[in-house]
């Protein structure tokens, strides 16, 4: 499946792109964003993409390898500000940031994202190093991982999936998806539990979803790593810049919704919407992965 940005007109006319910005993509994924702001960006004008995931740069390197506007690095958002540093940017007229992670990642089974894709429990945005979600599994004790469940995912069944983790580990290892998805099926009460784990009709999610969401947050760090991003990002934002974010889910949406009100109660930003824009009917039909996605953006006075 082909990588569907999610609310991409929405999202990049929300910076308000003249045709020499300067503009940061913090989360270049599939390309899908860039490729739109490159569009409106003239002989003048510079992107700066950066993603931590070095698949997802090598991947759109022939978008950007000939063409002198596009500037792409491995790096964190919330490193933003080193990179350009680096590369000798001061200010900037635009930035965005799309929270979600990439039909390429989902379907590539070794990364371990997802509970329909077989393979290893990694989770890691940069493979290149840190705790995977096995580890965490395999470490964390039981109230640790209920924590993370509820914290990370709203879990209702927290404590029940922590229970039965720990018993099951104390006597085989849980390394794959495929093996985190079946003592969560085992875990959930008679009721509740899904024949050889598959959802049916009518439930809105896999009883996994919310776990490998906690998994994933945890692994990667995803909320610290935004809260310290925004005011680093905000900070380079020239008078009338706008940094739009693409939330999908309450806990990231929260962290942007009460900076982005900061700022604008200390009179340092203008909200450009009063509630956040959502996508469209036509948009959740082609794409259901944009059902929960929010756009929220600021003007820096």
């Amino acid at each position: 499946m082909r990588h569907k940005p999610v609310l991409l007109q929405e999202a990049v006319q929300s910076l308000n792109l003249k045709p020499d910005s300067v503009v940061l993509d913090g989360t270049l994924g599939s390309g899908g964003h860039s490729r739109e702001i490159l569009s409106l960006l003239g002989p003048r004008g510079l992107l700066i993409s950066l993603d931590r995931d070095n698949d997802a740069v090598l991947r759109c390197a022939k978008h950007y390898e000939r063409d002198e506007r596009w500037v792409c690095r491995q790096s964190n958002f919330s490193d933003a500000d080193d990179v350009l540093d680096l590369l000798k940017i001061e200010k900037l007229d635009g930035a965005l940031l799309d929270l979600g992670f990439s039909s390429d990642q989902l379907e590539s089974g070794e990364r371990g994202f997802s509970f329909d894709r077989p393979g290893p429990l990694d989770m890691r945005m940069d493979a290149s190093g840190g705790q995977t979600a096995a580890d965490l599994l395999r470490d964390l004790t039981r109230y640790e991982l209920e924590h993370l469940f509820v914290r990370f995912g709203e879990e209702r069944w927290a404590r029940k999936f922590a229970e039965r983790i720990c018993l099951v580990r104390s006597k085989t290892p849980i390394e794959t998806t495929q093996d985190l998805v079946r003592v969560i099926n085992e875990a959930l009460p008679r009721a509740y539990s899904y024949p050889a784990g598959k959802r049916p009709p009518w439930a809105r999610h896999h009883p996994a979803t919310k776990v490998f969401q906690a998994l994933r947050i945890a692994v990667n760090q995803e909320l610290e790593n935004l809260a310290s991003a925004l005011p680093k990002i905000f900070s380079r934002l020239k008078r009338g810049g706008r940094m739009s974010v693409i939330s999908f889910h309450s806990l990231e949406d929260r962290i942007v919704k009460q900076q982005f009100k900061a700022w604008h109660i200390q009179k340092q930003g203008a909200l450009i919407y009063k509630k956040p824009v959502e996508a469209s009917d036509a948009e959740v039909n082609e794409n259901p992965r944009s059902r929960s996605a929010k756009l929220r953006t600021i003007e820096k006075l």
